[in-house]
């Protein structure tokens, strides 16, 4: 099966082909800034390269999230696009913080603590465990703050610290988050949830924060006993 993988809900929009499991293409761009224009083109020239067609396609891959609002609704309403025109297309989402898992932390390690730069001084928060086939939750995903994600009681032995803050990568060994890396991960994941034979989970962005703008709207629009309400 060939399977286009996508990743966008951080600083680089990266694309990655698989066929059959095997990564044979890879594509990606740093800092966008208008991702839903950007993303379209980098996969057209990815394909072109590799001369596949949209309609070879059996499966696409996404990172659902968490991170960039726009990010990850740019891409997964792409995916949500090409299932309408691919007959049979099957989308895959795969959680954003296992996709870092995936890429970065080191062979020998059993555990892998991300944390991702969530602004305003918080982060979203990963505790997983390494498992045959992937990676499962330790601890439920959570945007929090930095310093009560440093200080949370966890196994920090047995954990490699993954971070896209500079200040908190190990020093020696930095991130190469100028790569295609991250949607490399999310394809092996992706095929590897394909060949387990369940079915993938729901299609539909994890942000862990709300939106400003439902924030907002709240507050213009307090229900009724609420204080403050008309």
């Amino acid at each position: 099966m060939k399977l286009l993988a996508l990743e966008a809900g951080g600083p680089v929009i990266s694309v990655a082909l698989f066929d059959n499991a095997r990564a044979v293409g890879q594509a990606w761009l740093r800092a966008p800034q208008r991702p839903t224009e950007q993303l379209a083109p980098l996969v057209e020239t990815l394909l072109k390269r590799h001369r596949w067609k949209p309609s070879q396609l059996g499966a696409l891959g996404c990172g659902n999230g968490p991170g960039s609002f726009t990010g990850l609704r740019s891409s997964m309403a792409f995916g949500a696009g090409w299932a309408l025109a691919v007959e049979g297309l099957v989308l895959v989402p795969v959680p954003t913080l296992h996709a870092w898992a995936e890429a970065f932390c080191p062979a020998q390690d059993q555990q892998a603590l991300v944390l991702l730069d969530g602004r305003r001084s918080q982060v979203y928060r990963g505790l997983l465990r390494r498992e045959a086939g992937g990676w499962a939750d330790v601890l439920k995903p959570a945007l929090m703050d930095l310093a009560a994600a440093l200080s949370e009681p966890r196994p920090v032995q047995e954990a490699a610290l993954i971070s896209d803050l500079a200040y908190l990568s190990p020093e020696s060994d930095p991130l190469n988050l100028d790569s295609a890396a991250l949607a490399l991960a999310v394809g092996r994941l992706a095929c590897r949830t394909l060949q387990a034979g369940g079915p993938p989970g729901p299609w539909e962005p994890e942000y862990l924060r709300r939106s400003e703008a439902e924030l907002l709207w709240e507050r213009l629009h307090p229900a009724p006993g609420v204080a403050g309400a008309a």
